[in-house]
């Protein structure tokens, strides 16, 4: 069973949370954090140990002084202007921080200088924690753009790790990109985290929108409610109106911040603050249950027939 934890937007909380709820689990859970241009699950979770693995996104390019024949003609090629002059000898270069590996050069190039090579993109991680769960996270390499494809990888390592038995717990990336959609490949519920802001509601609901095209179960927890009675009652009515089910509501508490800041998750704060991230997180596995039970029944039958 997996649950993934998605936001229409940075900062609503969703990492806090679905840290939280690995918290609530305990060490039977695996967490897959997907937010690889800033994962902070290493963070949250407390990673205290860890084996590092390249990622390569494909093959770069780059040019052979000795075999280049100074014609010029990989540059004229090349329409992101990635390939320079060096001054001191007249030959050629590719600067890999402009280089969309398009190949233009390798097709152009006559006196066979460009190879290729395989690039490292960034390094996946598989993590030990300080409350006994495995994460799984990654980092993409600044200026590279395949961040589905490296999103995708943590999630079959988290599959890997989970086996049949284990709850997956997925921080997804932000927005309702790419990376988003790879990250709730397989998924069987997604909490939607709602920011109780006119910025949270408006990528909340397009957020939704696209859950809907991709049929996924879904839930709701609407996040730093208190401030504005009038975006409290505009987040829950935006929910009611698409028949999305609200787990609960975290009211916005500087304690909260101060409780992550001590390397503790929400769970861990006494008193109301912490009780209402936890009664809704408890609401979230509620639904797990239910979801796990239905499976359970249809396979049932399944093999009945």
């Amino acid at each position: 069973m997996t649950v993934a934890f998605a936001s229409g937007k940075g900062g609503a909380g969703k990492t806090s949370l679905s840290a939280a709820l690995a918290a609530l689990i305990g060490s039977t859970c695996v967490v897959a954090d997907c937010d690889v241009d800033a994962a902070n699950g290493a963070i949250a979770l407390g990673a205290i140990a860890c084996v590092i693995e390249p990622y390569s996104a494909g093959p770069g390019f780059r040019i052979d002084p000795g075999a280049c024949a100074v014609c010029g003609l990989c540059a004229q090629a090349c329409r992101f202007g990635a390939i320079k002059r060096i001054p001191d000898t007249g030959h050629y270069m590719i600067v890999p921080e402009l280089c969309e590996r398009c190949g233009a050069c390798l097709d152009a190039c006559s006196s066979n200088a460009v190879a290729t090579y395989e690039k490292e993109a960034g390094r996946l991680f598989v993590s030990n924690t300080r409350r006994g769960m495995t994460l799984v996270h990654a980092e993409l390499a600044p200026g590279e753009d395949t961040s589905g494809k490296l999103v995708r990888k943590v999630r079959e390592r988290a599959d890997v790790l989970a086996g049949e038995a284990a709850l997956i717990v997925v921080d997804a990336p932000p927005g309702i990109g790419c990376p988003l959609i790879a990250s709730l490949s397989g998924s069987d519920l997604v909490v939607i985290v709602m920011e109780a802001s006119a910025s949270g509601i408006r990528d909340a609901s397009r957020l939704i929108e696209l859950l809907t095209k991709m049929k996924r179960n879904s839930v709701a927890i609407i996040n730093k409610t208190g401030l504005d009675a009038d975006m409290d009652a505009r987040a829950r009515n935006t929910l009611i109106n698409v028949g999305i089910p609200v787990a609960g509501e975290v009211p916005f508490d500087p304690a909260l911040r101060s409780i992550e800041e001590s390397g503790r998750t929400w769970i861990d704060l006494e008193g109301n603050a912490g009780e209402k991230p936890r009664n809704a997180l408890r609401a979230v596995l509620g639904v797990v249950d239910g979801l796990t039970r239905k499976n359970q029944d249809t396979a049932g039958k399944k093999e009945r027939v």
